[in-house]
């Protein structure tokens, strides 16, 4: 009889999915999350059917803790702008330092499959437009709310905010960029207010 392991799913993920982000897919080895989530290689087998699977559900994660975070920050103001400024804010600034790569795990998913790879492609190009369609809802109620012009439509607020949001995101990955943060999320939003 095969030995059960006993873990906490929620756990490994998060843990795996930590080391995907810093390292990504193809330069995690099976040694490398048989030493983070302290699972033999037959249990990690065994739980997710591979590493890709393991993969699969930690890029899942990602994208949910990313939801979950914007929803905390839409929550904590009434105008949808202070919410989402909020939200940049807690990624560039107060986060990065707690993160193990300050690039969008989504985004280097993207970038790092071909077609050769065609179920982790076709999962993080869903993921991110998933993430969009989410996105086009919360500037849907922001235009509603007489926050932004309805002359564009929430989807392209929601692509601008996308392109700025990782443009930044890849831009404070350079050494001693922090100081500009601040400033450069402030005129981000400004922007987005007087798109056209």
């Amino acid at each position: 009889m095969v030995n059960k392991v006993k873990f906490e799913r929620d756990a490994v993920v998060r843990t795996a999915s930590q080391l995907f982000w810093q390292k990504g897919f193809n330069t995690t080895s099976t040694r490398d999350l048989q030493d983070a989530i302290n699972m033999r290689p037959g249990s990690i087998y065994a739980a997710f059917g591979s590493k890709e699977g393991l993969y699969c559900e930690a890029l899942k994660d990602y994208a949910l803790q990313m939801q979950n975070k914007l929803n905390t920050c839409l929550a904590a103001h009434s105008k949808v702008l202070d919410g989402l400024t909020m939200f940049v804010t807690q990624v560039l600034i107060e986060d990065q330092h707690h993160t193990p790569s300050n690039l969008c795990m989504l985004i280097k998913a993207n970038s790092e499959f071909g077609d050769d790879q065609p179920t982790l492609k076709t999962l993080s190009q869903n993921l991110l437009g998933q993430f969009e369609e989410f996105l086009s809802i919360i500037f849907t109620k922001a235009q509603r709310q007489g926050e932004l012009d309805e002359d564009l439509t929430a989807l392209e607020y929601a692509r601008f905010f996308q392109i700025q949001f990782t443009g930044l995101r890849s831009y404070l990955n350079r050494p001693n960029s922090n100081r500009l943060a601040a400033g450069l999320i402030a005129q981000m939003f400004l922007s987005l207010q007087l798109l056209k």
